[in-house]
């Protein structure tokens, strides 16, 4: 009878949960171990234990609990007992290199014995089969009612066609890949439930292995922030709604956040490591795309994290998706979803979308002016928890006079009450924001509430042309200490020219200390004409960025400004010295003026020449103006040299607009090229501006910027 024959036969047991085990000899070991046990098929240890006692030829005899903590890497175990294991799961893997085997796992435990010790890591997150869908933001779905029993939290699921691709992903995250996949998709189209069904799919295939840790306390993007550099083997990092992680009102936690999920993924000692992250298409697109050139770029770090990582979650079930869900059998849920749910928008009807929308469509006066203000309140930038205090002083702004004046005691709780009803099992038009642990996101005592994903997302595109009343941005200014969250807001109430709002919010960020604040405020002074208010903006701030020594103290003001715009790049500093180049040019010093902006120019900010250009201009002295706008050109500004022609032909000179628009245009300005063309159009010379307006209109033929038009 051959040894194998004699054997017992070995069935398949409940898997053996590992220990992260830090890089190092002792997890090489735990590595090769474990890829046996499970090449064995996860083998019960009992069976183990008998095969290992009916087999002499093995060197040791080691029991069930010794063998767990061998495979676990929570124990070494004596060499014999660990070379026994090794040798033992060989055979049941049917494996014929036992004793290269043996050989390579003596010389790994005697390296992991002979190693400096080292503790176990603490594991992030929880067992995958430890977790609930609901904590992770999986929606509520409706109830079916009368329609029979449907047991559990969620309806059955039902794959669709990126489902294939996400359980790809998962299969060779289980070969030791680490990888990160983006469901991208609107509100309510199955992302996150399809996330958590990528979890469990996982958790099928390799048991007991996986953790998901779902970071968000304090916030999200600090909580992952403080603890990334713990993130070990077999993890799910969690980052549903990702926009939370990666766009804080601080880019530069966003950006810190990015890079090290970016240092995870590419670090073998960290995987296998699978981020789940979910987005909405517009976050989507303003963090994968790439700036023009010039323009800033907040989000480069998250760009790269997000590269070729886009699974696509369509906003409805296709037909063959939808074939069966009607029929006998089918959870009750998911078959009234698919017989009402228009245009195959399933996972919508799931979540409560309509009567959410009904409830917004049909809510009393306070309830639905709740509910604007809160729309609003997003879609301008305030974060998704909205202070109850923000709320009171928003809402009269959004009721007419006969709305107000009919309201009765306690209408604004009453309104919130309305909000705050489930819609069919999902969450209500305006929730309150409950703290896990007894603490958490209040603000001074008083409640938070957030809208509803659906009805965010309506009102993203509904009210995106809607003025938002004087009280929304007095309450804005009265309830928010966030000095950053102002800055933002109040560079969305210039962009809808709300200028007051926008001066009193940065007013409010710059008492609070803020640097930006001052310079921002410098900048209104100056574009509404008021140079000497500007400088008295820009000075507190240049104060504070300057450090005070003996001798910066005896320093003028100006010379401050000078050695930042020489030390810094293109920022607010610079853009405080334009300001600052202003003020000298209105207190008659010009060449000191020239020198401040041609300084800032160098640093990438022309605006002081353009500026200074059209001021001497309109003061005569065109000479020094021509040489301003050249020198700005010369360092890529040529809107400056057509800002100026403009001037010149508005002021009737003909011949001085020309030569300027020519100089743009050899410097390959095609909007120069078509002004050019009207020029000429409207003066001498018909034939060829009809010529020149056709190659600056359509880009025709030879590139505009290569023809010689300087004969005239």
């Amino acid at each position: 009878m051959d040894a194998d024959e004699s054997r017992p036969a070995i069935r398949r047991g409940r898997p053996v949960e590992r220990v992260v085990l830090p890089a190092g000899p002792a997890r090489d070991l735990a590595e090769v171990l474990y890829r046996l046990y499970a090449e064995a098929d996860c083998p019960r240890l009992d069976d183990l234990v008998e095969t290992i006692a009916a087999d002499d030829s093995l060197p040791g005899a080691p029991k069930k609990d010794l063998i767990s903590k061998i495979l676990s890497g929570e124990g070494l175990g004596t060499q014999q007992d660990t070379v026994t294991v090794a040798v033992a799961m060989a055979h049941a893997a049917g494996r014929g290199d036992t004793e290269k085997l043996a050989e390579k796992v003596r010389q790994l435990w005697i390296d992991a014995r002979t190693a400096p010790a080292s503790l176990p890591l603490a594991r992030l997150g929880r067992a995958v089969a430890a977790c609930d869908p609901l904590a992770l933001e999986v929606h509520p779905t409706i109830q079916a009612h009368g329609l029979g029993q449907h047991p559990g939290l969620l309806p059955a699921y039902v794959p669709r066609t990126h489902d294939a691709r996400l359980r790809n992903v998962a299969d060779e995250v289980i070969q030791g890949s680490s990888r990160m996949v983006t469901l991208v998709g609107g509100s309510s189209t199955g992302k996150t439930r399809a996330a958590w069904e990528l979890t469990q799919y996982l958790d099928r295939r390799t048991p007991n292995q996986w953790r998901l840790w779902h970071p968000y306390d304090p916030t999200r993007s600090s909580a992952v922030e403080s603890v990334l550099d713990q993130v070990g083997p077999y993890t799910i990092v969690w980052l549903n709604e990702a926009q939370h992680y990666l766009m804080p009102a601080v880019p530069e936690l966003g950006e810190r956040v990015a890079a090290g999920l970016r240092t995870v993924l590419n670090d073998p000692s960290c995987g296998p490591v699978l981020i789940l992250a979910t987005l909405w298409p517009q976050y989507w697109q303003m963090l994968a795309s790439r700036p023009d050139p010039g323009q800033p770029d907040p989000f480069a770090q998250a760009r790269d994290l997000l590269t070729a990582t886009a699974v696509i979650v369509s906003d409805r079930f296709t037909p063959e998706e939808l074939a069966g869900l009607v029929e006998e059998g089918t959870d009750p849920r998911v078959r009234q979803a698919a017989a009402r749910a228009e245009n195959g928008r399933v996972t919508q009807y799931l979540a409560g979308a309509p009567e959410l929308e009904v409830r917004y469509r049909t809510a009393p006066a306070a309830a639905r002016a709740v509910i604007r203000a809160a729309m609003d309140a997003r879609r301008l930038g305030h974060p998704l928890a909205l202070p109850h205090a923000l709320l009171a002083r928003a809402v009269p702004g959004y009721l007419d006079d006969q709305d107000w004046d009919a309201l009765g005691e306690g209408w604004l709780e009453q309104a919130l009450a309305y909000c705050a009803e489930p819609c069919k099992g999902a969450r209500g038009p305006l929730t309150r924001v409950r703290s896990r642990l007894g603490i958490g996101p209040l603000e001074r005592g008083q409640q938070l509430y957030r809208l509803a994903d659906y009805l965010e997302q309506t009102g993203s595109i509904e009210r995106v042309a809607v003025y938002p009343p004087d009280t929304l941005w007095a309450a804005f200014n009265s309830t928010i200490t966030d000095t950053g969250l102002l800055r933002a807001l109040a560079r969305q109430a210039e962009e809808r020219g709300r200028y007051q709002h926008a001066v009193n919010l940065y007013r409010n960020a710059a008492e609070r200390g803020d640097v930006h604040a001052f310079h921002a405020l410098g900048v209104r002074r100056e574009r509404s004409g008021d140079p000497i208010g500007a400088d008295e903006q820009v000075l507190p701030a240049i104060d504070h960025r300057v450090p005070r020594t003996p001798q910066t103290e005896s320093l003028p003001r100006e010379q401050h400004a000078d050695r930042i715009v020489i030390a810094a790049p293109y920022s607010h500093e610079t853009t405080a010295a334009v300001v600052q180049a202003l003020v000298r040019e209105q207190h008659g010093d010009p060449v000191g003026a020239e020198t401040l902006a041609i300084k800032a120019a160098d640093r990438g900010n022309p605006n002081g020449l353009q500026i200074l250009a059209l001021r001497r201009e309109q003061n005569g002295n065109l000479a020094s103006a021509e040489a301003l706008v050249v020198q700005a050109a010369d360092r890529g500004d040529t809107e400056a040299l057509r800002t100026l022609a403009l001037r010149r032909l508005q002021n009737g000179h003909l011949a001085g607009a020309e030569k300027l628009l020519l100089q743009a245009v050899n410097r390959g300005d095609a909007r120069a090229l078509l002004a050019l063309a009207q020029l000429r159009e409207h003066d001498r010379d018909a034939v060829n501006g009809e010529r020149l307006r056709r190659f600056g209109l359509t880009g025709a033929g030879t590139p505009a910027w290569s023809l010689d038009f300087s004969a005239g």
